[in-house]
């Protein structure tokens, strides 16, 4: 079982995060449009999907217009995803205020147990249900190239590290 920290303190994660090299199955969720959506079904050359907490925190709001921008990096076909337990309506409301473009956020609202697919929902504290902030980065069989579960919640993950995997 994962841990990850929230200012400090202890959280421990249900289910098993994906390493590099696993194929990655991505459960249903639910777009700004609330249409079903699976990550894994869509076709393209990368699959960028960040997870994080809430899009109305500063770090995860700031996190996902860096996260935006990455993508832009790669020449070939990237598809970048957020996943939180926001509403769509919260997410939509969100990407149109800060002009937010060419990401695909989803949520998983109506059933944040999905989460336990990426590893990264909170079990037993305050925030139990919401996701950790993790970044996975999947190619066009859905296998992981790159994945970083970010030790502290209220901290941005690597971005160095998502260019050098997008990149390779």
């Amino acid at each position: 079982m994962n841990t990850v920290t929230f200012m400090g303190d202890k959280i421990a994660l249900a289910g098993d995060f994906p390493q590099k090299g696993e194929v990655l199955t991505t459960p249903v969720m639910t777009s700004v449009s609330l249409a079903p959506l699976t990550i894994s079904e869509k076709q393209a050359d990368f699959k960028l999907i960040y997870l994080f907490p809430s899009v109305d925190t500063p770090v995860c709001s700031s996190s996902t217009k860096v996260i935006s921008e990455l993508a832009e990096l790669k020449s070939e076909s990237v598809d970048v995803y957020t996943v939180s337990t926001d509403l769509p309506f919260a997410l939509a409301r969100y990407q149109e205020s800060e002009g937010v473009e060419g990401v695909e956020q989803l949520s998983v609202f109506k059933n944040p147990e999905l989460l336990k697919a990426f590893g990264t929902q909170f079990e037993e504290h305050a925030l139990s249900g919401l996701s950790a902030r993790a970044v996975i980065l999947l190619d066009a069989n859905n296998v992981v190239l790159h994945s970083e579960l970010v030790s502290e919640v209220t901290e941005e993950p690597n971005y160095n590290a998502i260019i050098e995997a997008l990149k390779a």
